[in-house]
């Protein structure tokens, strides 16, 4: 007998009993193939919503599948309804340009150190609905502080330094597609560090001061600042930021017989906000970062010593005709800066050689990049929105070749340049992103716990639990870099050093591998949407 809960012996009791699994079969069969020519037709994706959901209640009445989710009146990704799936873009490309100059100049007790960095980035950022948005994000960072003279001798020396930095940025979205945005970019890249010297100028602690008064300047100022690659784009920014904080970091080199081993490392403490110009929101935070370099170099001269006398030869020709397109390129970059008037006479390329000493060297470098950011955001009006911690980590092996030029004179003053080349050779990059939204009962406890207390640990140990969401993208890494030092030395008793200057340009394109997220119960799971 039928009972009036609708069950017998423990098992719900089906409303149409009479339907076999053939019947169920066919229905299923007849909706999907409706599905595929409203698809091929380019029917609205509502439509298709609501015959995919009514496939899976014919499913559902014949036991098929437990449970449906409610059709999507957007005709979105599936994935949009899942609680655990995150709800902001995924960033599925991103190309990356910089150009920074570094200056040291001695004095009696420590050098004072100045740093200055632009950079430009080209990304592409995926939301769950599956629309596309480009932007193109620039930003400037200038650093100051003091550094130790490079101490120690023999095999092993070096030097530590720390200040602070400042960085200012601006971001431009809002692109309707992918060559709109790259022009955008291009053009802006051109502009802001086409020119090592304006950049170098402009940018620089001790230098942007004088730059700026000059963009001041009645009638001439706007054209100035032009010149120079500070002007603003025509097109408004969709949001700006600024942050600051402490910076440090320590330079290294040891000789293991014909080996050499260069170390670098730095890292940034810094505290920002950034504004988001169209909705009002307002994200304070605040990040840990570092990367770490260590290289294996050995010089060319010491293996071309130990050649046959043909072959020394013809290597020794190699390195006198790489001088002289050396100093063919720097003539003709000049020239680009300072016009055609200027010129490489035959004679001072004659001196030039004469003074100058090249060793080239080639190896590997590996370098490490990490950092976690922790971030609150805010409506217009001040209220919360959710809280946020992203962690992005790199590893990069690069192919280098490094040429050093070694010149002075009888009065025992000496001027050396290092130039280098890196390629990268393999290098994956990982980004994982969690949130907590404030609009949600579960998550709202655990900010306004964070708010107070600052417990970071207590945070994490939610989101291991399931709270929130977690989205994680790996992403494949190409691209180079470029560098050139120079350092004097006046000679004398004692010798007085003239300082240090760096410069530097690194392209780098990340292209997404995967994409997931985590679901509680099931792990990382694809992230389809993100594409």
């Amino acid at each position: 007998m039928r009972e009036r809960d609708g069950v017998v012996r423990g098992r719900p009791v089906r409303p149409d009993r009479g339907e076999g699994p053939v019947g169920y079969l066919a229905a299923i069969l007849l909706l999907a193939l409706v599905a595929a020519a409203l698809v091929l037709s380019g029917a609205g994706g509502r439509i298709v919503g609501y015959v995919g959901a009514g496939i899976c209640k014919v499913a559902q009445s014949g036991g098929l599948v437990d449970e449906c989710p409610p059709p999507d009146p957007n005709g979105r990704n599936p994935q949009a309804l899942d609680p655990d799936a995150p709800v902001q873009p995924c960033l599925a490309h991103s190309e990356t340009t910089y150009l920074e100059e570094t200056l040291t100049i001695p004095t009696k007790r420590v050098d004072v150190r100045t740093n200055s960095r632009g950079t430009l980035q080209l990304n592409k950022r995926v939301g769950p609905d599956g629309k596309v948005v480009w932007e193109v994000v620039d930003f400037t960072w200038g650093e100051g502080g003091v550094a130790t003279p490079d101490v120690g001798g023999g095999p092993v020396k070096g030097g530590v330094w720390g200040g602070l930095m400042l960085t200012n940025g601006k971001v431009y979205g809002g692109f309707r597609t992918e060559e709109e945005a790259r022009r955008f970019f291009d053009d802006l890249r051109n502009h802001r560090i086409g020119s090592e010297v304006k950049f170098s100028l402009r940018t620089n602690p001790l230098t942007g001061g004088f730059v700026w008064l000059g963009t001041r300047l009645p009638w001439v100022g706007d054209d100035f600042d032009r010149y120079m690659g500070g002007s603003e784009p025509d097109r408004p920014p969709t949001a700006e930021y600024m942050e600051g904080g402490v910076t440090g970091g320590f330079k290294a080199e040891l000789r293991l017989s014909r080996v050499k081993v260069p170390l670098k490392g730095r890292g940034w403490l810094v505290s920002g906000s950034e504004a988001n110009l169209q909705n009002g929101e307002r994200t304070t935070y605040y990040t840990q970062r570092g990367e770490f370099e260590a290289g294996v170099q050995v010089e060319v001269g010491d293996i071309v010593q130990r050649l046959p006398a043909p072959l020394r030869q013809r290597a020794q020709q190699g390195m006198e005709d790489g001088l002289e397109a050396v100093l063919t390129a720097i003539e003709r970059r000049f020239k680009s800066e300072f016009g055609n008037d200027f010129l490489l006479l035959p004679e001072h390329r004659a001196q030039l050689k004469a003074a100058i000493k090249v060793n080239p060297s080639i190896g590997l470098n590996y370098k490490h990049r990490g950092g976690t950011t922790w971030a609150v955001t805010e409506d217009k009006d001040g209220n919360v929105v959710g809280l946020s911690q992203v962690r992005n980590g790199q590893d990069i092996l690069y192919a280098r070749v490094d040429a050093k030029v070694e010149s002075g004179n009888a009065d025992g003053d000496r001027l050396d340049g290092t130039a280098g080349k890196q390629w990268i050779l393999f290098a994956q990059r990982t980004l994982t992103e969690k949130r907590l939204d404030h609009s949600r009962q579960e998550d709202r406890e655990i900010i306004d716990r964070y708010l107070l207390d600052g417990d970071t640990g207590r945070v994490e140990r939610a989101w291991d639990e399931g709270a929130g969401t977690m989205g994680r993208t790996t992403y494949d890494n190409t691209g180079d870099t470029t560098k050139l030092e120079g350092r004097g030395a006046e000679g004398g008793r004692p010798k007085t050093r003239w300082g240090v200057f760096e410069i530097g340009r690194e392209s780098e394109r990340h292209t997404l591998q995967s994409a997931h997220y985590f679901k509680p119960g099931a792990g990382w799971v694809p992230w389809r949407s993100c594409r």
